[in-house]
């Protein structure tokens, strides 16, 4: 397997890189990476050149052997050094991070589906949007409101049909959905995981999450005059003693959002407690492909009771540096990255709502 990692810059190829990391996961619309380059002073004209040639916002693609893992810009060119040795390094984010940091253009989405929304956000910064399923249907309104960013305006429509953002080598937008592919090569503890690290934590789970909230009067209890309280339980079977969460449902909530953010809070709350990282020997699955997030991967650990069982990559980082080559998994259950569902708004009033004549 090719190892080698190479950034393409300014028409050259640069590699020899000391250190490596490069990171991407589906719960992040960015994927970012660090090089660096250490050397002894006497006659390295190479490092000179490296930072000469690679500047701050220079296009750069990043690829592992034949395979593109990022596509985007650098950000960073840190220089270190003492008496013995320079260190030289470069680093960057795919180019879905200008949708992270900067403002959407105000304005209001309607009528649409949540693919051709997130392209006309990203149309302004060249980004491309790939629809890869998982998203339908036609979104009754999303509104850019002024200050927030592309990233705050994408979770709003997110939330609304349980879809993930995440980008993709080429420095494109991907929305889809959860666990699109299948992993070539299952995780077996004893044949290629290196290490596992896990809380196994319930400190953020409960026993039963109440979640309350108000919808306005109709026409026969006085309009907007009177509100009427609406309330959900859900149960989470594995916590056995005492522990209720209330939650405070915004806006014009009904039984169906309050029941939906209770179960969304359960689920997602539950399937955490068994996230864990696993780390691998190199960055190539059995086939020859890379590890990448948001593959359906096999996961057999009796140390932590997984039968065989069915988990999502939800972050991938490849390491390389003087301790060897590993890829770093992020994996859990599918639950465990759902969007949260979007908070109901408030009722327009009559004088804002539209005639249906």
């Amino acid at each position: 397997m090719n190892n080698t990692v190479i950034l393409r810059v300014n028409g050259k190829e640069w590699d020899g890189w000391t250190s490596v990391r490069i990171a991407a996961g589906i719960e992040r619309i960015a994927r970012d990476f660090t090089v660096e380059i250490t050397r002894s002073w006497p006659g390295d004209t190479e490092q000179a050149e490296r930072s000469s040639r690679i500047r701050n916002a220079d296009l750069v693609e990043v690829l592992i052997g034949a395979d593109k893992v990022m596509t985007g810009y650098v950000e960073a060119t840190p220089v270190r050094y003492d008496a013995r040795s320079i260190s030289v390094g470069i680093s960057g984010r795919s180019k879905t991070a200008d949708l992270i940091d900067c403002s959407a253009t105000p304005g209001q989405y309607a009528g649409r589906t949540l693919p051709q929304v997130a392209a006309d956000l990203a149309s302004p910064f060249s980004i491309k949007v790939v629809d890869a399923g998982g998203a339908g249907g036609v979104l009754q309104g999303v509104q850019a409101d002024q200050g927030e960013t592309v990233m705050d305006v994408l979770n709003k429509m997110l939330g609304l049909q349980q879809a993930l953002a995440y980008d993709n080598e080429e420095g494109n937008l991907v929305i889809g959905g959860i666990g699109s592919q299948k992993a070539h090569t299952a995780l077996v503890l004893g044949e290629n995981i290196l290490t596992c690290d896990t809380e196994k934590s319930i400190r953020d789970r409960f026993s039963s999450y109440q979640v309350s909230g108000q919808r306005a009067g109709n026409d026969d209890d006085f309009g907007e005059v009177t509100t009427t309280a609406i309330r959900a339980r859900t149960i989470d079977g594995g916590i056995a003693r005492y522990r209720p969460m209330l939650i405070r449902q915004t806006g014009n909530a009904t039984t169906s959002t309050c029941s939906e953010r209770g179960e969304f809070e359960m689920r997602q709350r539950a399937a955490r407690t068994d996230e864990v990282t696993y780390s691998v020997q190199g960055w190539h699955q059995g086939n020859g492909d890379l590890w990448r997030p948001n593959l359906q991967v096999v996961v057999y650990d009796p140390i932590l009771g997984f039968n065989n069982r069915l988990m999502v990559i939800a972050e991938v980082t490849y390491q390389q540096d003087e301790k060897g080559t590993i890829t770093e998994l992020r994996v859990g259950p599918p639950d465990a990255y759902l969007p949260e569902p979007v908070k109901p708004g408030k009722r327009k009033k009559k004088s804002e709502e539209e005639d249906p004549f």
